[in-house]
């Protein structure tokens, strides 16, 4: 923080200004920045947040049935990509969606694509599909673990009561389910998105020289260029801490808000 706000005595300076901020926030390099990760961070976050719903809704829904064995089993395969650090993750995305890699060599020997650079680029593109690729993959089974446990206290009983009274599956889900997952749902895909905003290694390995995601780009700061650039870097970093801690309360309150107006008190 006070190197930030450019108290740096290795360099000589001792006064405390908000020149590295002002510098910052005049950058078309730091908005471009900022643009990406927000989107990254968006869609990635959404994207695991669905599918992890739909994969716990679904198990939940398979261990009503008589196949309580066949889904424990579905479990354990879907967590299995909660053992793989995030840097192997990105060296997958690598080696699958490569124009060079996995899938661009088997379309274009099945005739689907005439040659590998047909293939779409998904890694290492100014969009950044191939760090939401990751993220989505990696953390899909994160909201799984968060959403499950929930849905999982729901009571046998209560689904005889809901066939009592006509209610289908599709009903059930909307009725009982979805209001009782939404507040772990909510904080799930919460800490997704603060994770994929502020993370390092996928966005470094996938991302593209410019823009970067803000991790990356203080990275750069902070080692390609002089000391003096040195502020603006840990500048960065606090503006992604304050920028989480007021996500953080936003999640707050709409959790709140959605636990009073349901009554999930």
């Amino acid at each position: 923080m006070l190197k930030s706000l450019g108290y740096f005595p290795a360099i000589g300076e001792r006064q405390l200004h908000l020149t590295a901020y002002t510098e910052l926030l005049s950058s078309d390099s730091f908005w471009e920045s900022l643009s990406l990760t927000l989107r990254v961070a968006a869609i990635s976050s959404l994207l695991a947040g669905i599918l992890g719903g739909m994969l716990a809704i679904a198990l939940f829904m398979m261990n009503q049935s008589t196949k309580a064995k066949e889904s424990r089993l579905w479990q354990r395969l879907f967590q299995l990509p909660l053992t793989i650090p995030h840097l192997v993750a990105g060296y997958v995305i690598v080696l699958l969606f490569m124009q060079s890699g996995l899938f661009s060599k088997l379309l274009a020997t099945v005739g689907i694509i005439d040659q590998i650079t047909d293939f779409p680029v998904l890694v290492n593109d100014p969009f950044g599909w191939g760090i939401i690729l990751a993220y989505t993959w990696k953390e899909v089974p994160f909201v799984l673990l968060m959403v499950y446990p929930v849905l999982a206290r729901i009571r046998d009983s209560w689904r005889d009561v809901s066939r009592v009274y006509g209610a289908g599956n599709l009903s059930f889900i909307r009725e009982i389910a979805l209001p009782i997952m939404m507040p772990s749902w909510i904080i799930a895909v919460f800490i997704v998105f603060v994770f994929t905003f502020s993370a390092f290694e996928i966005p470094f390995l996938l991302g593209v020289t410019y823009p970067s995601m803000l991790p990356v780009y203080s990275f750069q700061l902070y080692t390609s260029g002089t000391l003096a650039d040195r502020p603006e870097a840990l500048a960065v970093n606090i503006i992604l801490a304050l920028m989480t801690i007021v996500l953080g309360l936003i999640a707050y309150y709409f959790s709140k808000r959605w636990n009073v107006t349901k009554g999930w008190q």
